[in-house]
């Protein structure tokens, strides 16, 4: 399973949200537990985690009916256009091998959740899918959809290719699972692997793709790369985000409806993205405004009770139970010893 945390566009949970009814399932019930929002999935800027995802399936499975099949089904709705430019990268390349190893470069653009991988030690090569970490409910479906979806680009790029050519192999027992791939996709299955991937024959990964373009790759690449770099710099953990926020209107500090709106997130996200850190608002609220007095204390001549005013204290008493519990000891400590200094 790639990173739990590695956030990511609410696309394929709205998705699954819009499937849901058609299998008696309320979207809401797929979001239960998540601090998401339907309406916030159509929201410009809102992103969710690949735990998060795996959440909304595993609520789905709760309530869909019980059988093999669901994630073919979903997986067929996620046409490669769908992927936007992870996908159309993969269409450029010049043949199914560099094909894959773009997929596996820039899986963090995608809906995918497995870790991909193309190990061409052994022969024939395997194009590996790593579930560690998925409950065993979740994972058939995860699977279920990843080939799909790779039948899809499939169908796409080599419609030439045959199933017949290439086979699923799999850690999963179950023999519906097998029925489902077999009945509806038209693949064989492996069951009771040591891993999860498709083998196919080496040169078969040769073959060249008829959407091929050299030009429209080198952008496609372009884009890759700098969609990343930016994801890169907006992925400071919330909690710095929040700590900033707060110090830089330390003389009215704002609540977290105000820091949300800063952010262009609800507050509701705001909370479960902390949460996920570790944290709170309330925590880090506390943690600036008592790095703010220890500073303070240290630094200037200001008394004990007009450093707790200054930080938002109405009394000295509960400005000093906090520090304490902080710090390990009161903050007249802290002026002693600058006075001493």
């Amino acid at each position: 399973m790639q990173d739990p945390n590695q956030p990511r566009s609410p696309a394929s949970i709205r998705i699954l949200c819009e499937a849901a009814p058609d299998y008696g399932v309320q979207p809401g019930q797929c979001l239960e537990g998540m601090g998401v929002k339907l309406f916030e999935l159509y929201a410009a800027g809102t992103t969710v985690t690949i735990s998060d995802e795996v959440r909304a399936i595993e609520n789905f499975l709760r309530y869909a009916p019980k059988r093999s099949g669901l994630g073919v089904e979903i997986g067929r709705r996620y046409r490669p256009e769908v992927f936007g430019i992870w996908g159309y990268a993969i269409l450029s390349s010049p043949t199914l091998r560099a094909g894959i190893q773009t997929a596996i470069d820039y899986a963090n653009l995608s809906f995918v959740i497995a870790r991909l991988g193309i190990d061409e030690s052994q022969s024939p090569p395997l194009v590996s899918f790593d579930t560690s970490g998925l409950s065993s409910a979740a994972k058939g479906f995860i699977l279920e959809r990843h080939i799909t979806v790779l039948t899809n680009f499939r169908e796409q790029i080599l419609p030439m290719l045959a199933v017949s050519q290439y086979y699923f192999k799999t850690t999963i027992t179950d023999p519906e699972f097998e029925k489902a791939i077999k009945e509806m996709l038209g693949i064989k299955v492996a069951l009771g692997c040591d891993v999860d991937g498709f083998v196919m024959r080496e040169e078969l990964l040769d073959m060249p793709l008829p959407t091929s373009d050299p030009k429209a790759l080198e952008y496609c690449l372009d884009q890759c790369r700098a969609t990343l770099r930016s994801e890169a710099q907006s992925q400071t953990p919330w909690a710095e985000k929040v700590r900033d926020a707060y110090l830089a209107q330390v003389g009215t500090p704002p609540s977290i409806a105000q820091v949300a709106a800063g952010l262009h997130v609800s507050e509701r996200t705001l909370r479960r993205r902390l949460a996920q850190e570790g944290t709170s608002f309330r925590d880090l609220y506390t943690e600036a405004r008592l790095s703010i007095a220890y500073e303070l204390l240290k630094t200037t001549g200001l008394t004990v009770a007009a450093v707790a005013w200054r930080t938002g204290y109405s009394e000295p008493s509960s400005f000093v139970r906090a520090f304490s519990r902080r710090y390990g000891h009161p903050p007249g400590k802290i002026k002693r010893q600058g006075q001493v200094a």
